[in-house]
C-alpha cells in the first residue's frame, strides 16, 4: 500500500489593505465588541466637512477574514502627507491575544508611511498601555510623543438592576435624589432639539473654559448619521437646567458632552440624565458605554462622577509618531 505524501504546509495568507465602503464599514463596526467614536464613519465625515481634512478608510483582512478597520484623517501640504489615526483601529479580532495583531499594526504603519520621507503618521492606537504594545509600535520605527489616554468602559450587558447595584453609594444616592425631584426629562434625536441643546452646551463650555468638542462639530456628526446622536435634557418649570449628549457607534456609545445650571446641579440632574441615557442605550442594543475620557489630576470632580458608575478604567498606549 502506497501512502500519499503529506501535503506541503502552506504559508499563511498575506494580510491586506483595501478601501472600505460605508455599508461594509457600518456592518463590521456592529460586529466589533467595542469601537471608538473617533473611528465612526459619521465622525470622519464631520472631520471632512468641518476641518477640511480627508478621511481615508481601510479594511485590513487575511484570506477574506476581516481583522480590523482603520480611519485616518489626512492632509497633503506641498510634498508631504500627514495622517492622524485617533483610537484606531476598530478591532475585529482580540487585540490582546491574537498573534496577527503585530502584522495589522505593520500594515497600518506602512499604509501611511509608504514614502518614508515626507509621510508623517500621528497614531493613538486602540491598544493598552503596556510593554507589549510599545514594542509593536517601536518595531514600526514609531516613537511615543504623547502619554497614554485614559477613559472608562461601562459594560451595559448586565440587567439594569445589576448596573444600579454596581453604582457607588454616593452616586446611587444622588440618583435617588434626582428621581424624587420634579425634573421633566426629554430624549430626542431631532435636529431642532439637538441644536437647542448645543446652544446651551456651547454657552456653558465658554463660561467654564473647558476643552470639549464644539457644538458645530457635534451637529455635523449628527448631520451625517441621524441615528448617532441622542440628547437628553432636564427641565424645571419649562426651563432647561441640564443636558447630556450621547453618540452611538456600532455596539458602543460615547458620553460626548454635558452642561448644567445651578438648579440642575442642586438637584443632581446629571445623575438622572445619564441613568436615563443608559436605559435608552440598552434598549437600542448598545452593550458598552465609553465615558469620554477621565483625568483625575486636572478634572478630579468630573472624574469622580464618572468613576461613580462603577466601570473599568483603561489607558491606551499614547500617541506615536
Amino acid at each position: 500500500m502506497v501512502t500519499a505524501p503529506e501535503p506541503e504546509p502552506q504559508p499563511d495568507a498575506d494580510i491586506t489593505w483595501q478601501p472600505c465602503a460605508r455599508e461594509t464599514w457600518e456592518a463590521l463596526t456592529h460586529q466589533a465588541e467595542k469601537s471608538s467614536l473617533e473611528q465612526a464613519w459619521a465622525y470622519g465625515s464631520a472631520i471632512e466637512s468641518e476641518q477640511g481634512l480627508r478621511a481615508e478608510r481601510g479594511l485590513i483582512s487575511q484570506d477574506g477574514e476581516p481583522l480590523a478597520l482603520v480611519q485616518a484623517f489626512c492632509r497633503d501640504p506641498l510634498f508631504t502627507r500627514i495622517a492622524r489615526v485617533l483610537r484606531g483601529p476598530i478591532w475585529l479580532i482580540d487585540p490582546r491575544e491574537d498573534p496577527r495583531v503585530p502584522e495589522v499594526c505593520e500594515t497600518i504603519a506602512h499604509q501611511f508611511r509608504r514614502r518614508h520621507f515626507g509621510d508623517f503618521l500621528f497614531w493613538l492606537p486602540e491598544l493598552p498601555d503596556n510593554p507589549k504594545s510599545a514594542a509593536m509600535l517601536r518595531a514600526q520605527s514609531l516613537r511615543p510623543v504623547v502619554t497614554g489616554y485614559s477613559s472608562i468602559w461601562l459594560d451595559l450587558r448586565p440587567p439594569l438592576e445589576a448596573l444600579r447595584a454596581g453604582l457607588h453609594g454616593k452616586w446611587r444616592n444622588a440618583l435617588r435624589q434626582a428621581e424624587k425631584a420634579d425634573f421633566d426629562v426629554k430624549e430626542s434625536t431631532h435636529p431642532r432639539h439637538l441644536n437647542e441643546s448645543l446652544q446651551q452646551y456651547d454657552r456653558f463650555r465658554r463660561e467654564k473654559r473647558f476643552v470639549g468638542p464644539e457644538g458645530d462639530f457635534i451637529a455635523a456628526v449628527a448631520d451625517h448619521d441621524r441615528k448617532t446622536v441622542i440628547t437628553l435634557t432636564a427641565r424645571l418649570s419649562d426651563e432647561q437646567v441640564a443636558g447630556i449628549i450621547l453618540a452611538r457607534h456600532g455596539r458602543a456609545a460615547t458620553y460626548l458632552a454635558s452642561w448644567t445650571g445651578d438648579a440642575g446641579r442642586a438637584g443632581q440632574a446629571h445623575n438622572l440624565l445619564l441613568w436615563r441615557g443608559i436605559e435608552t442605550l440598552k434598549a437600542s442594543g448598545i452593550e458598552w458605554l465609553d465615558l469620554g475620557g477621565v483625568n483625575t489630576e486636572s478634572q478630579h470632580g468630573i472624574a469622580r462622577f464618572k468613576l461613580g458608575l462603577g466601570g473599568e478604567v483603561f489607558t491606551l498606549a499614547g500617541t506615536y509618531l
